[in-house]
This record gives structure tokens, sequence and C-alpha cells, in this order.
């Protein structure tokens, strides 16, 4: 066997081996769920826009195996709509793990048209974020979204599934955040509606991850890093 016949097989049986203590602690180990944020103090206005909360589907809430949610709609006096979701996991265990959006849309009857990344200010910074053109054949949406932990925010599924499995096996914690913001995009350019969101994002997301912090589910200082399980997208 040579060098790098035996370093490929060391790799894989390492990997192996983590995968395994990753599962077992899953499966396993207690750990002490951190402080539910409270997802209902993020302001219910930002500008021109007004909130309210959203009754959400108990089945779906029960699929997402959340420990805190919230859907809430946003109105400016011009009638523009945009909507926010968040979905907090205090632990990650097997039947409670973020799962990426691109998978768990197409389950429930959206095609996603585009997918890329965009960048928004946040802080003193700016961060780059998911992006999704999503339609079920009659709307079509515009979404930005990311994952947000005490290691700052994450938006490749990867590097968020090494994050999770890396804090299990080190017993750190591993509160995570999903967040979704979303515009309706249907029989429009699609420009304009995008740098609304892109605004509307921009204004919320620093209360957002102040409220996130409360859980350890965002650092003390967000930076860039470069998603989680959603509920169907859906209008009020």
């Amino acid at each position: 066997m040579d060098k790098m016949t035996f370093r490929s097989h060391l790799i894989i049986i390492l990997l192996l081996t983590a995968l395994i203590a990753y599962t077992y602690t899953l499966r396993y180990r207690v750990i002490e769920s951190p402080p539910v944020p409270p997802l209902d103090s993020i302001p219910t206005e930002i500008g021109s826009f007004k909130g309210s909360n959203e009754t959400e589907d108990p089945e779906a809430l029960k699929l997402l195996g959340a420990d805190a949610t919230l859907f809430r709609t946003y109105r400016s006096d011009s009638g523009r709509v945009v909507w926010l979701f968040i979905g907090y996991f205090g632990t990650q265990h097997e039947n409670s793990q973020i799962h990426s959006p691109k998978h768990c849309y197409p389950g429930a009857g959206w095609n996603i048209l585009d997918e890329g990344s965009t960048r928004i200010a946040l802080g003193s910074g700016e961060i780059a974020v998911k992006s999704l053109a999503i339609s079920d054949g009659v709307r079509t949406h515009y979404i930005l979204y990311w994952f947000s932990s005490a290691d700052g925010i994450i938006t490749n599924e990867f590097a968020l599934k090494w994050n999770q499995m890396k804090n299990s096996l080190m017993a750190k914690p591993q509160a995570t955040a999903f967040v979704r913001f979303s515009i309706d995009v249907t029989g429009e350019a699609g420009s304009a509606s995008r740098k609304d969101l892109i605004r509307f994002a921009e204004a919320l997301a620093p209360h957002v991850e102040e409220v996130l912090r409360v859980s350890g589910a965002a650092r003390g200082s967000p930076t860039g890093a470069d998603s989680g399980t959603t509920p169907p997208e859906r209008t009020p």
C-alpha cells in the first residue's frame, strides 16, 4: 500500500469515526438547553412597515422540531408585504435538526428558479447571505436566509453541518437559528422588490441578532461566514 492510498484510507476512517461519534452524541448525550430567545420581542414596526404574528400549521411545526418559532407578516403604508420566519433550535438531536431549504421547498411544491448570495449590511460591516427565487407555478417569491450561531452567520450547508458536528463532539453550545425574509415578486420585474427586501432585512436583522444573543445563537459581534428546515412558504 503506497503512502497516498494509506492516507486516503486513514482520512476515511477518521471521518467515519467522527460520524459515528456524532450520531451517538445526537442519540444519547443529554445537553442542557440554553434559554429560549424572546422572539416576540423583535420589533413589529420598522419604518413604514407594521408587523403581525401569523398562526402556524401545527403539523408543519411538529415536523420542524424547533424549540421556538416566529412567523410574522410586515405590511408597509404602500401595501408592500414582507414575511419573516425564524426557527430556533437550542440543541441538535435526532428529531430536531436543521435541513437545507433547498431540499424542503421542492418537497412543499415550490420549484427553485435561481439561487445565489447577496451581501447585506449588518452592524458595522457586511455579510453574505443566501438568496433564492422560488415558484409554485402561480406565485414567485424572492428569499434571503441564513443561519445564526454563536460562531457567526453561516450560509453554506456543509459548513453548517460541520459546525454542528464540531460543537456537539466538543460539548459546546449548539444553539442555532434559521432566519428567513421573503417577498412576493409575482408579475414584477423583481429588481425593485429585491431591493425593498434587502433594505428591510438590513433594518430588522440587527434586532433579530440581538434577540438571538440571549440564547447564544448569535455571536457578540456578528461577522460574515460562508442553510434549515423551513415550513412551506405561504401567504396570508
